[in-house]
């Protein structure tokens, strides 16, 4: 499902930066060919409209004009066409002629586009005569006669418009290559990023896997103790007469039946716990000032008979009139799960340390343990239903730490683990 997820985010998210790609590479592309031609009419429309010999070709492009007459034949011409041959004035001649129909003008090209025309219709003056004498206005002027002739004239000016088109192919490849390029790019950055950002989920699903496994796991010895237990008082009282000893099996029955449901009662209260620890909503409610001074002192004489009746000792160094913001009763729960935690697992001495260093204050519980951490240990030690290979056999359940971990981020603290030289070490820092 993660895989199948993670395949389509990195399609949609490399479609649409793919199309966005698309569209920046293309707009600078069309933008340039507009700037192109519309400078390349505006050079060719200023020669059209100017007085044919009085025109004078100095801008970005050699404009050469021809007065051409209906036979596109070619009457007058100026400007340099050193791009010019013959065959080509012809064919343009000849081309603008069979295009221009009806239109007052025409803009057009030959040769792929790289010499580029513009022909306007262009009424001859009074008595003008071609070269060749062909025609004045005063002749064949009617329509009606059967010998009339078109007297119509046609301004083209032409300008070279290779070196423009070279460019536009030169930028048309280079863009291209680079489409290519980045979107490879973008399909590799895609495939990381949406690995990355569904990592989080994908760990969030297997957690929760391991959670549900973990606590079936937890909940099933206690509960084959309680049904085998009440097969047993099934059996005893089925029989009729009760001696002692079915009474004393009565009662190991019934105390057996009254711890493990203890125990199962401990479990979902601390999972409970866990999920409320977890709700952000929680996590909003309102800090009051604690004095953690004080507090830590009280769970510090209350542990102390406790260490002592295990043959332990606990020392605990409080600096005075420390105060935090937060919730009393979890900054209690925490301490207490530390203390908890060392008096189940030290050898046979335990040490507490409150300060504060600058901006921080610094809950420190030390204790010496028998046999030293591993790496794997100390990376795992805060996930939940989590034991210690020698721990497995006790009562708890994997889930003290878990919880003084999220009461710590509760708190936007952090709290962190070290071992070293037999020795364990619990540092919670709130900020």
């Amino acid at each position: 499902m993660i895989k199948k997820l993670q395949r389509r985010l990195t399609l949609l998210l490399s479609s649409v930066s793919i199309f966005l790609l698309l569209f920046l590479l293309i707009f600078p592309f069309l933008f340039n060919r507009y700037s192109l031609y519309s400078s390349l009419k505006t050079a060719l429309t200023t020669a059209v409209n100017s007085p044919m010999h009085d025109y004078n070709s100095s801008g970005s492009y050699p404009v050469f004009m021809m007065l051409v007459n209906s036979d596109s034949e070619v009457i007058d011409s100026k400007g340099p066409d050193f791009f010019l041959d013959a065959d080509t004035k012809s064919k343009i001649a000849k081309d603008a002629i069979s295009k221009i129909n009806e239109d007052e003008k025409l803009f057009s090209s030959i040769n792929g586009g790289k010499i580029a025309y513009l022909c306007k219709k262009d009424t001859p003056p009074d008595n003008f005569e071609d070269k060749s004498g062909h025609f004045d206005n005063d002749k064949h002027s009617d329509s009606n006669d059967p010998n009339f002739t078109d007297n119509t004239l046609y301004r083209i000016a032409v300008t070279d418009f290779s070196n423009e088109i070279k460019s536009l192919q030169r930028l048309s490849v280079l863009l291209t290559a680079l489409f290519f390029i980045l979107s490879t790019v973008i399909i590799l950055f895609s495939r990381c990023f949406v690995k990355k950002s569904i990592r989080p989920v994908s760990d969030a699903i297997i957690s929760q896997r391991q959670f549900i496994s973990d606590a079936s796991h937890e909940l099933k010895t206690p509960l084959t103790v309680i049904i085998n237990n009440i097969g047993n008082l099934k059996n005893l009282l089925s029989k009729e007469n009760f001696g002692t000893q079915s009474i004393d099996l009565i009662k190991k029955n019934i105390y057996g039946i009254d711890e493990m449901s203890t125990r199962m009662k401990h479990l979902t209260e601390d999972l409970l716990n866990l999920g409320r620890l977890e709700n952000w909503q929680d996590r909003k409610e309102q800090m009051q000032p604690v004095e953690l001074s004080k507090l830590t002192d009280n769970e510090c004489m209350y542990f102390e008979p406790l260490f002592f009746e295990d043959s332990k000792s606990l020392d605990y160094n409080i600096a005075d009139n420390i105060s935090i913001l937060g919730d009393a009763k979890k900054i209690k729960d925490l301490i207490s799960i530390l203390l908890e935690n060392a008096l189940k697992y030290s050898v046979s001495h335990t040490s507490l340390t409150l300060c504060k260093q600058k901006n921080n204050v610094i809950l420190s519980v030390e204790n010496d343990i028998s046999k030293e951490l591993s790496k794997e240990d100390t990376q795992n030690i805060f996930k939940r239903f989590y034991r210690l290979d020698e721990s497995h056999s006790s009562a708890g359940y994997g889930l003290g730490l878990p919880i003084a971990q999220e009461i710590v981020a509760m708190h936007k603290g952090e709290i962190k683990v070290k071992s070293e030289n037999k020795k364990i070490c619990f540092n919670v820092y709130f900020h």
